[in-house]
This record gives structure tokens, sequence and C-alpha cells, in this order.
């Protein structure tokens, strides 16, 4: 969920997948505070309970009242929640300048920020700023991220779940015999179609003699096995862009 350079890139998904949950659907305030403990913070949480006792203490916004979905929320009132009167009080510094953070991350230092030495102190500041600014570029890509998926073409989304199964692998790309779009035009019908994710054409994308045949030109492989397992990475991140594409456009 969390990309490699620190940045967080699938918040979109992790609404969806709430959404889907009977305990969360249509609870905002909920969805948001879940973000926090199980996304944002999730590495902070699995080092220590005690981070997830002072999330759940911290009143979920009031900005979110009347919205109906996390798409709808005010991007303006979502900077002052998390940006706060000052660093202090901002969203990441109410987590990271608490008791339970600095006994999990700076155990060799009294639990207290004013009884840190200088140096610490600048490091905690600037993670703190680091940690709000990818909360609100999270926010600002899934909107991004939502429009994509109204308007992705067929063509646009192989070639995106290919680059996602590379980066994700590491499994060299092939040479290509002929360009790239060329050889997708082949394998799927109606490349050049937005995709509606209707029923003609996620059948034609989940074949799975076209994704072994695609997976073949695509990248170096050596066993059957290895074209198996691909292909149902393949399958997942296409199950993945159908439901963000549903929901994009119901």
């Amino acid at each position: 969920m969390v990309k490699m350079d620190g940045g967080y890139n699938n918040l979109i998904d992790v609404y969806l997948k709430l959404e889907s949950d009977p305990a969360f659907s249509g609870d905002i305030a909920s969805q948001f505070m879940r973000f926090m403990s199980d996304y944002f913070f999730e590495k902070e949480r699995s080092s220590s309970r005690n981070i997830e006792l002072v999330i759940n203490s911290i009143p979920p916004p009031t900005f979110l009242s009347g919205v109906r979905t996390v798409f709808d929320i005010d991007m303006e009132g979502l900077r002052k929640y998390v940006m706060g009167e000052s660093i202090n009080d901002s969203l990441a510094g109410r987590i990271m300048l608490s008791s339970h953070y600095l006994k999990a991350f700076f155990p060799h230092h009294a639990p207290s920020f004013g009884k840190l030495p200088e140096d610490v102190r600048f490091e905690l500041m600037d993670l703190i700023r680091e940690k709000n600014e990818a909360i609100l570029a999270a926010f600002k890509k899934m909107q991004v991220d939502r429009a994509a998926d109204r308007q992705r073409k067929i063509l646009t989304l192989v070639a995106l779940i290919l680059k996602n199964i590379h980066l994700e692998t590491e499994i060299p790309f092939n040479k290509l015999p002929r360009p790239a779009d060329e050889i997708i035009r082949s394998i799927f019908r109606h490349s050049d179609q937005v995709f509606s994710a209707d029923q003609k054409q996620t059948a034609d994308l989940f074949d799975d003699s076209k994704i072994k045949q695609l997976i073949k030109t695509f990248f170096i492989v050596k066993q059957f096995k290895e074209i198996t397992e691909i292909a149902a990475l393949f399958r997942n991140e296409l199950e993945r862009f159908r439901k963000r594409t549903v929901s994009a456009r119901g």
C-alpha cells in the first residue's frame, strides 16, 4: 500500500475496501479514523499497540459532518485539520508528540519533547511535517485517481497493469518485436475504448489465454509456473481497477 518512496499511493483502494465492509459503509468519520490507524500510521501502530490508543483518542474532524463519501471531502477543511494552528496540534503532531510514540520510537530518551536533545527534536519535527504533507498528498492523489478511473482506455489500463507488475516483482521486460500498443491491440479487442468495466470488456480482459499470451510477450519468463504466477498478479490488478472504475462511474 505504501510506495517505496514513502508516499501513500492507494488511499482510494483502502476506502473502497472499507466502504464494502458493513461495519464501515457510509460512516465517513469511522473510515477517516481507520485511514489513520490502518494506513497512514500502520507501521507505527504495528510497532506499538499504544499508538492505536492515541489515534482512537483523537475526535473525528467536524468538517466530515454531512459528507456522503470520502470523495466529497472539502480539501481546504482537510488541510486545516491536518496542518492545525501549529505543528504541535497538527494531525501527525498529536500522534507523534505523544509519550506513547516517543517511548516506542525514541526509547533512549525521556518521553517528553522538551527533554529531547536538540538534534532529535529537529528530526522529529521534520518527520511530523513529512507525515502531514504525505496525508494531504494522498487525498489529492485520490481525487486525481478518481478522475482517471472514469476515462482510462483499455490500452492504458493494460499498460498500467503491466507496469505495476514490473515495479512490484522486478521481473524484467522482454525486448518486444513491435510497439507495445500494437501488441496490446492485437490481443484485446476494443483496446481504444474507455474502460467502463462492462461485462463484455471484463470478460475479454479476464480471458486466461489472452493474459498468458500477453505475459509471455512482455516479460522474460523461463517456466510455466512463472507465467501462472504473473497471470494471477495481472488478474488481481485488473480486479482492483475494475472495482475502482465501477465506483467512479457509478
